[in-house]
């Protein structure tokens, strides 16, 4: 009898388990998951590799007060793989460094909550509490340790004069535009004396910097004006003694820059920047004596997007880029010559932070699967090891998988993108489309995790759509003359490109040519617009974020004008106002029948909610279905919980009722 009972309950027990194992096997991802994910973000190795600072986002709860996602401190041992918190939400702290002993880590943060300024802490590693470093009496924008670790450099903005806060209080509290700026300005503090100095006098603002390895100067990007198109634009490259004095230009750039280093002995400076004004992004990686002087581009007709450098000895460079849809880790001598791979295949990391020797490796990677977890690796074995799981719901849920695309454009160029299926994918069988544009339009897809608030994937995969996204031409990893394909053709072989691959999936039996919609923030917010009105015949939906109606008001009203006008138009629209014209959604509303909803943060000033504005009031004047929601606070990109979650509900909603047909339920 026993024996009976015995297997009975092992037999329950199995039936339960195999229940419990299909329920899990049959949950999907939900828009609460998306915006509550946590992911880690800044990584940075200790100088002898044995332990990795980290900083994790972390979302607020729901009864939170509306704000940023928390960020909190962390560090690995990456022997016995233990994971110390250091700091705790609601006490924000950022950008982790150690000093160069190893013992200590700095990092910014606001520490009591009626703190109105960041400044640079320190803490032991051994824990204990963290002392305040810098009293900069205006928030810290960035700081630096230098390799002796005798000072902590810092970047902080003019604060207001007493005369200014009078004259505010006042009421006197009017703005001549372009009369004053406040600059962002360089400062060191010397950790002996405790004493701060400025280091650079001139009218100018600073935007990053890094230390020579001697500790004696400092390599420095300003610009004229804390401007944001100037910091895109408008940088050039000096070096300062840490003492202050005159700014020595190292080289002359035109355009972007980005990513600089110091060779360890101090002879060479890297950096990576654009080939030319008009390289939408980072298309080159130079070398220039660090006494100043030419620079050479080790990249010339490179096929790809560098993203990241450090040097790994004196004479060779390490460096991350895109390359179509995939992260890839290389090598390039500082002569140029062949470019080496330090790593196989798709990485899913954009950066690392390495050990002193350089043997040893942190980042922050993702794949298709889950959103960044801290892992760290030697460059030898070529293995990574994962240190956290900071989001293990989702190993319990059916997630779709994501694969590379390429198909042919209608002039025989060869595009690439990613593709998802839909969960219940069977063969032969025929799916709505959801195309998901990426924004810039210097950006690209990139086979990783791309589910957030403003990108749907899994979750449309996991309602039963196909969901396309294309790095059409001017995208990103595919080198400079890609990049810059869509110069004086804004929204027109670009999207062909578009339209071209959904008839490639079409005539792969994949998808139903009648329920196709379209959705994007930004510049793929322009695209969801043009696709509603110049291409309303291919879309039976269209989600505009935070995206451009009209080209020639946007050009009056961005702060960045020159961006635009240089990298993306090559050209002022201005100067060719009925080309801007007939490239905007709006010329074309009399033809328009695809719904469209649009969405705005109304303190954006990047693409100003006027836009949108412009928009609506066409369609709501013409009686098409249309939806304008508007979020308070917000600039561009959605940074509130609450917003992130209605604006995801919504597009899904949208989607489903005039791609799908189904009533919505918002």
């Amino acid at each position: 009898m026993r024996k009976q009972n015995l297997l009975l309950f092992i037999f329950l027990l199995f039936v339960i388990q195999s229940w419990a194992w299909t329920q899990q096997a049959t949950k999907t991802i939900t828009p609460e998951m998306v915006v509550d994910l946590t992911y880690v973000t800044s990584v940075a190795m200790d100088p002898k590799g044995h332990y990795i600072a980290y900083t994790v986002s972390k979302q607020r709860k729901p009864e939170d007060p509306p704000g940023h996602r928390y960020s909190e401190l962390w560090v690995a041992n990456i022997t016995t793989g233990e994971l110390r918190q250091f700091t705790f939400a609601p006490m924000n702290a950022s950008s982790p460094a150690w000093s160069p002993d190893g013992k200590k880590i700095a990092f910014l943060s606001k520490r009591k909550a009626y703190d109105e300024d960041t400044e640079v802490y320190v803490i032991n590693v051994d824990g204990g509490e963290a002392r305040q470093l810098t009293h900069a009496h205006n928030s810290v924008r960035s700081f630096r340790w230098s390799p002796d670790g005798q000072w902590i450099a810092y970047v902080v903005t003019d604060p207001k004069t007493e005369e200014e806060k009078k004259a505010e209080k006042a009421g006197r509290d009017w703005e001549v535009v372009d009369a004053k700026y406040r600059h962002h300005r360089l400062w060191a503090l010397n950790l002996n004396t405790k004493k701060a100095h400025q280091v650079v006098k001139e009218d100018v603002s600073v935007w990053s910097f890094e230390w020579s390895p001697d500790s004696k100067q400092l390599l420095v990007q300003a610009s004229p004006t804390p401007k944001t198109d100037d910091s895109y634009m408008f940088k050039q490259l000096y070096t300062v003694p840490v003492e202050g004095g005159e700014l020595k230009k190292l080289t002359e750039t035109k355009g972007k820059l980005g990513t600089m280093a110091w060779s360890p002995d101090g002879k060479w400076i890297a950096f990576l920047g654009g080939v030319d004004r008009s390289d939408p992004s980072l298309g080159g990686l130079f070398v220039v004596p660090a006494t100043g002087g030419e620079k050479k581009n080790l990249l010339v007709d490179y096929e790809g997007t560098p993203a990241w450098l450090d040097w790994l000895d004196n004479r060779t460079i390490a460096f991350t880029a895109v390359e179509a849809t995939s992260y890839t880790f290389n090598s390039i001598n500082v002569n140029g010559g062949e470019i080496k791979r330090l790593w196989d295949g798709n990485t899913g990391f954009a950066r690392v932070s390495f050990s002193k020797d350089r043997k040893k490796f942190a980042c922050a990677r993702s794949t298709a699967k889950f959103p960044n977890e801290l892992f760290w690796g030697k460059l030898r074995s070529k293995k990574l090891t994962r240190l956290t799981h900071s989001n293990p719901e989702l190993e319990k849920l059916r997630l779709a998988d994501q694969e590379e695309i390429r198909w042919k454009a209608r002039d025989g160029l060869e595009i690439t993108g990613l593709l998802m299926k839909p969960l219940n994918y069977e063969k032969g069988k025929r799916y709505p489309l959801i195309v998901q544009v990426h924004g810039g339009p210097e950006s690209a897809y990139v086979n990783v995790w791309n589910t957030y608030y403003s990108r749907w994937t899994q979750l449309l995969a996991a309602r039963g759509y196909v969901v396309f996204m294309p790095n059409y031409r001017a995208s990103t990893g595919r080198g400079v003359k890609y990049a810059k394909a869509d110069h004086k053709d804004m929204g027109g072989k670009e999207f062909d490109d578009v339209i071209d691959g959904i008839q490639h999936l079409i005539d792969m039996g994949l998808v139903d040519k009648d329920r196709v919609g379209i959705g994007g923030w930004s510049y793929g917010g322009y695209f969801s617009a043009w696709a509603a009105t110049r291409h309303t015949e291919y879309f039976k939906a269209a989600v505009m974020g935070a995206g451009i109606s009209n080209w020639v008001s946007f050009m009056g009203t961005t702060d960045i004008p020159y961006e635009e006008a240089y990298v993306h138009w090559d050209l002022w629209c201005y100067d060719n106002p009925e080309l801007c014209w007939d490239r905007s959604p709006l010329a074309h509303i009399n033809q328009a029948k695809t719904p469209l909803m649009i969405v705005h943060g109304q303190k954006d000033p990047r693409v100003p909610v006027s836009q949108g504005w412009e928009m609506y009031t066409a369609y709501h004047i013409k009686g098409l279905p249309t939806e304008f929601v508007l979020y308070p606070r917000e600039p561009h990109g959605l940074r509130e919980r609450a917003h992130q979650l209605d604006f995801l509900k919504r597009s899904l909603e949208w989607f489903d009722r005039y791609v799908k047909g189904e009533a919505g339920t918002h």
